[in-house]
């Protein structure tokens, strides 16, 4: 699965999250036969092994114009005792007959209930050892609200039937055995209206019209799934062909709303060559029959899901109209579909054993996809990408809250948990990306094929993983491995220089756990890990490498390749490793002299992160740390310039004096201006790529942070321009004029934006509508905009998700939305999602005061409790404002220093 809202801090803080699962009551069950005389003994957490599952097969009556379907499950069991009930997974689902057969006639089997999680069939007589055959007849419900489960969406005047079942919400379509481990054969028959089409994991087998007008559609039987991969979706769906991809020229189609058949170019082009480079790296063809890749069309709380045979995705991520695309889209689709497409492989044809795997499918996805991805289009620079993953992973990490990359599940809350982007996407993707460079990418890609064949069709752990890379490699890499998995946080690791004469020279290691200052309560002492710590060093143009790994504490590496004492050393190669770093004495100084010129673009990111990292924890002083951005621009460099951005802008306005923020304004404009107004608002013609990429995020910086009007105004009017005519901003510009236009906006613009969101059908403009409306920093109109959460002609859902970000970073508006959200909390809760409730501690993660700090704890600490994972954000919001409130005491005084040399 693929977290939709990955890069923005209200992702970060608060949607970055997969399925939890919604507290419904479970519909009561029919009158029930004869009473069992065995008393009910129903599993606590997990499912036994006593009963399992051999195969399924599942028939639906699905109308996405009504909320209820009906269905008939058959799942053929082994029994390894006798047993006089069966537990299994189900939630929300009314049981109208349930019948069990071994070996003679069927018997009633007695259906129960357990919280709104398990639903028991007790017997009358015991059956087993041997196999047997459940049968229930059931009941269940398909809200339009959620967005798990059998759920439905409205698009225009169409409906649709959809399913998100990852992590654990078949339980909500099907009863059944609603846990990785248990992975089968499904065979689904689906019966719908018969304007409807119908689709699923496997290619159709059959279809046929009845006289009553329906549609009885039969799917092929899958190879063994797992349940929460299982999927369908009804409803009045268009298709687009793309080219057969792979060795065995797999169909492949893009699976479109209604009407919407124009906006699928760009995936239909992309999606089989992406397949095809997978292949290769796995050295086996792609699993399945068919590929299908779905849009799904109203917003929910996933980007995309790797269903094998019917990937799914959220519609803005999947489609565009070509007039209106822009290449940020198109390379965010080609990633996630990498993304998607690995884990038909490492996820799908072989599957974790429980959920506290759940960051190795995941990391390995988000991995392996930077690499094909940057194979089929080299100038993208995916190292770039992963660079910044790695930093994404890194300011998570550095909590004293944050988790375990390998957290062990033994709750409902820890499977929501377990779907953390930050650390099991992130961090994970960045330590396989350390220990592939430190054994080589050949011996790494036997490791994994190895694992491939050998548990294909299967499920398998981490420690499976492990062997089988450690006997391609020829080295253990379990141990070391497990440094990083079983324990959190990021290595600091101190580097310092020593020449002497007669010796070759040597760096002086020492490792720590990284921590901003202001952190309290962590236990840090004795923590270590086993860290491949790569250097390059050199004097002038010429440089060589050395690697060593790092156990203990303290440790040297020796510069054996050195001819002389070395000019400069660059701590972290090619910034592969999971680690911070620090430079002792003047070899920082030394590093940027001149620019840095001796170092790849990679490094030269991985600098600004050290330097970023060191100054939140007070370890470089914030002059000198701004000072390694100047040192290393002006640059035309797309990737170092956004870096050097990102540094710039976490320098947060309330760590700088009310007098002092003009020339912190001037201090942007002079080291961004020039580029700002090189670029303008517009693109010319012949531009590259690149350049396109860059103009909205220098843009955004020197007209907001360096506060320049001319942009601003320009911005008002090319927005007045864009609402009479769509041509009249380039599609990439679109989102950050709309927004620098409602900063100064009047009531006038409000309603011209509003009146557009209410019309139109694009939720991709939409999107944007919302984002300049949360905008607005007049406090009328900011709280009109606070207003539309609760308008009936908007989801709320999709509300929220465009105005937080905006609003929110805003510091004269991030109170405003916080109260509006806190006095309506009970009325935005009815109107969304359940799972969304324990993420609404996020909200406030971005203040930096005390008063505001006792105020989040204080309304959300019962809240929070009423849901799946809800404890654990809030203590992670809790932290990140303590933090920021010792960093702008901690801050303050370097920026005074620096800003009034300004």
């Amino acid at each position: 699965m693929h977290l939709r809202f990955r890069h923005t801090p209200w992702a970060l803080l608060a949607l970055s999250l997969a399925c939890a699962t919604p507290q419904q009551t479970t519909a009561p069950t029919a009158p029930p036969p004869a009473p069992a005389a065995e008393t009910p003994r129903p599993p606590t957490f997990r499912l036994g092994t006593q009963v399992k599952p051999t195969g399924y097969k599942v028939e639906l009556t699905v109308d996405p114009q009504k909320e209820g379907f009906d269905g008939v499950v058959e799942i053929a069991l082994a029994l390894s005792e006798p047993t006089r009930q069966v537990w299994l997974h189900g939630k929300g689902l009314t049981v109208k007959e349930a019948t069990l057969t071994a070996g003679g006639p069927p018997q009633p089997a007695r259906a129960v209930t357990e919280g709104d999680t398990f639903i028991g069939f007790l017997l009358e007589r015991p059956v087993g050892p041997g196999t047997a055959t459940l049968r229930v007849a059931y009941q269940g419900l398909a809200p339009a609200k959620e967005t798990v489960g059998l759920f439905r969406q409205k698009d225009g005047d169409n409906w649709y039937a959809l399913t998100q079942f990852q992590p654990d919400d078949a339980r909500r379509a099907v009863p059944c055995f609603d846990e990785p481990g248990f992975k089968v054969p499904w065979q689904l028959t689906l019966r719908v209206p018969g304007s409807q089409r119908a689709f699923a994991n496997a290619p159709v087998e059959s279809e046929q019209t009845g006289p009553d007008g329906w549609k009885t559609v039969r799917f092929r039987t899958t190879p063994p799934l797992p349940s929460e991969v299982v999927a369908f979706a009804v409803g009045p769906f268009e298709t687009v062909d793309a080219a057969p991809a792979g060795q065995k020229g797999t169909p492949v189609r893009i699976v479109v709303p209604k009407g919407r058949t124009a906006e699928a170019a760009y995936a239909a082009q992309a999606t089989p060559p992406l397949l095809g480079l997978l292949e290769d790296y796995f050295g086996i063809p792609y699993p399945y029959e068919k590929l299908d890749v779905l849009a799904i069309p109203q917003p929910v709380l996933f980007g995309a899901m790797e269903n094998p045979g019917l990937v799914t995705f959220q519609m803005p991520l999947l489609l565009a109209r070509p007039e209106h695309d822009t290449l940020s889209r198109q390379r965010r689709f080609a990633l996630i579909q990498a993304h998607e497409l690995a884990h038909q492989w490492f996820g799908n044809l072989v599957t974790l054993a429980w959920w506290d795997d759940t960051w190795l499918n995941e990391s390995f996805a988000d991995w392996l996809a930077l690499k094909v991805t940057g194979q089929w289009q080299p100038s993208w620079n995916m190292d770039a990408e992963r660079v910044r993953d790695r930093a994404h992973a890194m300011t998570a990490d550095r909590l004293v809250t944050t988790r375990r990359i390998q957290q062990p599940v033994e709750s409902e809350g820890d499977i929501l948990t377990a779907f953390d982007g930050a650390i099991t996407y992130h961090k994970g993707n960045a330590v396989l990306a350390m220990f592939e460079s430190w054994v080589g990418p050949e011996r790494f890609r036997d490791g994994v094929r190895a694992h491939m064949r050998q548990h294909a069709n299967a499920n398998a752990t981490a420690a499976d993983f492990f062997q089988a890379l450690s006997e391609a490699s020829g080295t253990d890499m379990a141990a070391p491995l497990s440094t990083f998995l079983n324990q959190p946080g990021v290595p600091l690791v101190t580097l310092a220089l020593q020449c002497a004469a007669g010796a070759p020279p040597k760096l002086t290691l020492a490792q720590r756990r990284f921590l901003p200052v202001g952190s309290q309560g962590a236990s840090t002492a004795e923590q270590t890990w086993q860290l491949p710590v790569c250097v390059r060093y050199g004097t002038g143009k010429q440089s060589a490498r050395a690697c060593t790994l790092l156990t203990q504490k303290t440790g040297e590496l020796v510069l054996t390749g050195a001819t002389g004492c070395p000019e400069w050393v660059v701590p972290n190669a090619d910034a592969r490793g999971y680690y911070q770093s620090k430079l002792e004495g003047d070899l920082l100084a030394r590093l940027t002299r001149g620019g840095a010129k001796q170092l790849s673009l990679t490094e030269r990111m991985g600098l600004l992160g050290d330097a970023q990292a060191l100054m939140a924890s007070n370890e470089l002083p914030v002059d000198a740390a701004l000072g390694v951005v100047t040192s290393l621009l002006p640059s035309d460099d797309r990737d170092l310039l956004t870096g050097a951005l990102g540094m710039v802008g976490s320098v947060r306005r309330e760590f700088i004096p009310e007098a002092l923020r003009p020339k912190y304004a001037a201090f942007v404009r002079r080291t961004f201006g020039d580029k700002a107004r090189a670029l303008g608002l517009q693109p010319r013609p012949g531009e590259d790529e690149d350049t396109r990429l860059l103009r909205p995020s220098v843009v955004r910086v020197v007209a907001l942070l360096g506060e320049e009007p001319s942009l601003l105004a320009s911005s008002r009017e090319l927005t007045r321009k864009w609402l009479e005519n769509r041509s009249a901003i380039s599609p990439e510009m679109v989102e950050v004029v709309l927004q620098l236009a409602a900063v100064k906006g009047d009531a006038a613009l409000h309603q011209r934006l509003l009146a557009e969101a209410r019309k139109t059908q694009d939720p991709a403009e939409r999107g944007k509508l919302f984002a300049a409306l949360g905008s607005f920093r007049d406090p009328a109109l900011a709280r009109a905009t606070t207003a539309l959460l609760l308008s009936e002609d908007f989801s709320t859902l999709e509300v929220i998700m465009g105005l937080a970000n905006s609003m929110l970073l805003e510091e004269s508006t991030r109170a405003l939305f916080y109260t509006y959200v806190k006095e309506h909390f009970d009325a935005l809760m009815a109107r969304m999602p359940h799972e969304v409730g324990g993420h609404m501690p996020a909200l406030g993660g971005l203040f930096c005061d005390a008063t505001h700090r006792q105020d989040v704890e204080t309304f959300f600490q019962e809240r929070a409790a009423r849901y799946p994972g809800g404890p654990e954000i809030l203590k992670r919001t809790l932290e990140g404002v303590d933090l920021c409130i010792a960093q702008r005491e901690s801050l303050q005084p370097g920026l005074v220093r620096f800003l009034s040399r300004q």
